[in-house]
């Protein structure tokens, strides 16, 4: 994995916490900006939908985002606590915020779906 999920917990209702390091080495890193390195937008939103496969122990088709909003900087050294939750009105819809030292750095929902052709749930390795 490029970056580090230190714990995954899941509530009874459904929702998903967790805590995620990226690391300074990454090459998402390299990118934006030389001598200011930032986390981009899409490595976020993959840390979300990575975070819902892991907790779930399947991989699904990413169907889209709504209402994403980038609000915070995200630096290689920053820990990210991020919280996932299923819209109980909305099959396959989650809301999801990140947070970096009680600010919200990024918040938005994700649309999953089951992945057509499968016959059996593919597990995800070594999370």
């Amino acid at each position: 994995m490029w970056h580090e999920l230190n714990y995954i917990d899941i509530s009874e209702a459904g929702d998903i916490s967790t805590e995620v390091r990226v690391p300074p080495v990454s090459q998402w890193f390299s990118g934006h900006f030389p001598g200011e390195p930032i986390l981009p937008g899409i490595a976020q939103l993959g840390i979300v939908y990575d975070t819902v496969c892991g907790a779930r122990k399947r991989l699904f088709s990413l169907a889209g985002f709504s209402r994403v909003k980038f609000k915070k900087i995200i630096r290689p050294q920053d820990c990210l606590k991020i919280t996932i939750a299923p819209k109980v009105d909305k099959e396959g819809v989650f809301t999801f915020r990140i947070v970096v030292d009680r600010d919200i750095a990024c918040s938005g929902s994700m649309t999953l779906k089951e992945r057509e052709g499968l016959r059996e749930p593919q597990t995800l390795p070594n999370i």
